[in-house]
């Protein structure tokens, strides 16, 4: 039996109070990590230390820290464990991130999603996000998925292969499916039974000029047209791109609202490259199976958007050009597939003629995703590690000194610049410019 006692908690950091554990939560995650859950008045091991440590010396990201929660427990037949989870909490002592975090709403979402919402979702069709553990208080407590041999995809470049989007497609089509298959067994929407969980946080319909999310959009459509005036082949229609651009992009806000034309279903939201994990096989080649992370943006909207935004952000636009039709042709047979495990056919929600026809009519999202989520995540190294060692660096990217960062980004690193120009001139070529036609 567990016996809490404070000697045996080792910590290697400072803990947060949101990352304060009790040695009853502690317990309760172990419990389900060893398929002891209907245990919980005596479970089959006794914790001997716990240690909380960051996964990195340097900062992970700007709105999240993570750390390895090492557990050591003693099975009752005298072998010794030792468990290592993944644990990701809300950024203390940043008061700038925390204000951002809780008008944004991220954290508290997220545990919805993870506590909520999935559980039923995976068991109505297939596994789709890592196994969480603690989803309370700031805090989300995993199974390590590095410890599985899964890994992130790309290297700085964000870009994905065509294996690796195919498998993606799979796991995304589990995800849409389940959201269908789980609906129709309650008779109820996910609007009706979670509504905190699939909340618009990324593009609410409040557009306000000072609200946040509208302010970081319109300070990153600012660097996009500074982006465009040094690119030659524009200047003759200058004016009419730098006049239209914002209103383009801003069709994002009305694309994402649950639909009352398509079929809605649970969506991830965040898709680059970073949120998604792919477990290869003996030689590493082909990955066998892939699981999403970070449901922070989660939605309740039709699945043409998240298929078209991993299939945008992480490729090219050569790339997309030589395999997209096909690549939306294996999202669908997966959809149908899983549907038709649940004794459903996906003609009664979504015929192939409706996805193709959302695809067509969602197909800028992408491209707007791409240039909103890739200007940032796609900045050099020595531009992040500025950015997110501060209070001050991320207020700077935030609101103070966008264009700076971005045009010093864009000018002096061929990466960023060659990315950030194939997403722009995609989406000024084809969804600027072809209105003007």
């Amino acid at each position: 039996m567990l016996c809490p006692r404070a000697d045996l908690q080792t910590v290697d950091i400072d803990m947060a109070p949101a990352l304060e554990l009790s040695a009853s939560e502690i317990r309760g995650l172990c419990q389900r990590y060893l398929h002891q859950d209907n245990c919980s008045s005596s479970p089959g091991f006794d914790i001997v230390s716990y240690q909380l440590r960051p996964t990195s010396e340097a900062p992970a990201g700007y709105l999240g820290s993570h750390f390895y929660l090492q557990v050591t427990v003693q099975l009752h037949d005298g072998e010794e464990l030792k468990l290592r989870f993944f644990a990701k909490a809300a950024p203390e002592g940043n008061a700038s991130r925390m204000e951002y975090l809780e008008d944004f709403g991220v954290f508290q979402k997220e545990i919805a999603v993870y506590k909520n919402v999935l559980p039923e979702v995976e068991a109505a069709c297939a596994k789709v996000a890592p196994e969480c553990y603690y989803a309370n208080k700031n805090l989300l407590v995993f199974e390590n998925l590095a410890d599985q041999g899964y890994r992130m995809g790309s290297g700085r470049d964000g870009l994905l292969s065509y294996e690796q989007l195919l498998c993606c497609l799979k796991t995304l089509a589990a995800l849409h499916a389940g959201s269908i298959i789980q609906e129709q067994r309650t008779g109820k929407r996910l609007t009706q039974t979670q509504p905190r969980a699939v909340v618009e946080n990324a593009y609410p319909s409040n557009k306000k000029p000072d609200h946040l999310r509208m302010v970081n959009f319109n300070n990153g459509c600012l660097v996009f047209k500074k982006i465009i005036k040094e690119l030659p082949k524009y200047q003759s229609k200058m004016d009419y791109i730098l006049d239209n651009f914002t209103d383009r992009m801003s069709y994002i806000f009305e694309a994402i609202k649950t639909s009352d034309k398509y079929q809605n279903t649970l969506l991830h939201g965040d898709l680059w490259a970073n949120n998604i994990m792919f477990q290869y096989g003996k030689y590493g080649d082909s990955p066998l199976h892939c699981r999403l992370v970070d449901f922070q943006l989660a939605r309740y909207a039709p699945p043409a958007l998240d298929v078209l935004t991993v299939l945008t952000i992480p490729t090219t636009s050569q790339f997309r050009a030589a395999h997209l039709d096909e690549l939306l042709a294996e999202y669908y047979r997966f959809m149908s597939e899983f549907l038709k495990r649940a004794g459903l056919e996906i003609a009664r929600f979504i015929p192939e003629n409706s996805f193709f026809q959302s695809v067509d009519e969602f197909r800028s999202v992408g491209l707007i995703e791409s240039c909103l989520f890739c200007h940032l995540v796609l900045l050099p190294p020595s531009s992040t590690q500025k950015l997110t060692s501060s209070a001050d660096g991320f207020n700077d990217f935030f609101s103070n000194r966008r264009i700076e960062i971005c045009q010093e980004a864009f000018e002096t690193d061929e990466l960023y610049r060659t990315r950030l120009t194939d997403m722009i001139e995609d989406f000024v070529d084809n969804f600027v410019l072809k209105e003007s036609n």
